[in-house]
């Protein structure tokens, strides 16, 4: 943990709020300065703790500590505030360690914030032991792994971070998306607003796109984009969860026509068997060669005879054989 080196001396003052330059977010670490859930307490009680600000060369104030409180007494039509201004000659690098300190003091970091903190604390910090001071100061491990995934967020546009924080995409899927063009990030992160998708299906749709744009030559935001996925995404009878499964399935068979033939084949075959829940097919993975698996489930001799009897009906059955051929395309 970082701690302070020297006593932070500040000056208290009441200064408009005009004087204040809001737009400065140097030392904000998060993506939002919603003030709501301070309105009604500064209203009934006044502003209780002050907001720390930084005095620049043009006389304007930077906010070090307390966007919210700021933006939500200007909000209540406030025009004048108390503030701490800080006494001594703080470099921005000062100031922002300090604002890092001062969230970190009671809580821990997001993700967000600590891609946010990176991107704003390298152009600040030398090469050597870099990674140890943003570990040390942001509060993640002391990874390479883990730095660059968090690096990798932060060069991401700032609405896919915004939607890591509000779980429209999970932290690891916006990861994988560093590796695109913003415009077909964004194309994704549309998608993933729609849709209601878990890290591991998020992750799949990524893959799948990739490999369908690879194959057909295209960019990712035009398979996105396509009519394929426009029309499931326009059905209005259908839920998240339902567009999300035919989106995937979609995709699926767009990336892996010939196996996608071959599933809904053995599907159909395996139907036409009409086994209880008692007796499994299970076919080879991708159905490359390898052998079919036949599970079957029984307390006693009598179920064991009547599944037995099952099985000599599935035997004579030619859906059986039709769903051991080999595949044939044509």
């Amino acid at each position: 943990m970082v701690v302070v080196s020297r006593t932070i001396k500040y000056a208290d003052k009441v200064v408009p709020i005009a004087e204040i330059d809001t737009k400065d977010d140097t030392c904000l670490l998060g993506l939002r300065t919603d003030p709501d859930a301070l309105l009604v307490s500064i209203r009934t009680l006044g502003l209780i703790n002050p907001p720390l600000l930084r005095q620049r060369r043009d006389l304007k104030y930077q906010i070090v500590c307390g966007f919210r409180r700021i933006m939500a007494c200007n909000a209540l039509g406030l025009r004048e505030i108390k503030v701490r201004v800080l006494k001594e000659s703080f470099t921005e690098l000062d100031a922002l360690k300090l604002a890092i300190l001062d969230n970190r003091s009671h809580r821990k970091l997001s993700v967000v914030e600590q891609a946010q903190g990176i991107q704003k604390l390298s152009a600040h910090l030398p090469r050597q032991n870099r990674l140890e001071m943003l570990s040390s100061l942001l509060g993640f491990p002391e990874n390479q792994k883990v730095f660059k995934k968090i690096k990798a967020l932060s060069l991401l546009p700032v609405v896919i971070q915004a939607g890591v924080e509000d779980e429209i995409v999970s932290f690891e899927a916006a990861v994988d998306l560093n590796g695109f063009s913003h415009e077909d990030s964004l194309s994704f992160f549309e998608l993933f607003r729609v849709l209601k998708l878990s890290q591991n299906k998020q992750r799949e749709v990524i893959t799948l796109v990739q490999e369908i744009a690879l194959r057909e030559y295209l960019k990712p935001g035009e398979v996105l984009q396509s009519e394929g996925i426009r029309t499931i995404l326009g059905r209005p009878e259908l839920n998240k969860n339902e567009k999300g499964s035919k989106a995937r399935a979609y995709l699926k068979r767009r990336r892996f026509p010939t196996l996608t033939k071959t599933e809904e084949r053995f599907s159909k075959e395996l139907k036409a068997l009409k086994l209880n829940e008692h007796i499994k097919i299970t076919a080879p993975p991708y159905f490359e060669g390898g052998p079919h698996k036949l599970r079957m489930t029984f307390k006693s001799l009598k179920d064991f005879n009547e599944r037995r009897k099952t099985l000599d009906a599935m035997a004579k059955n030619p859906a059986l054989k039709r769903l051991l051929e080999p595949f044939d395309d044509k």
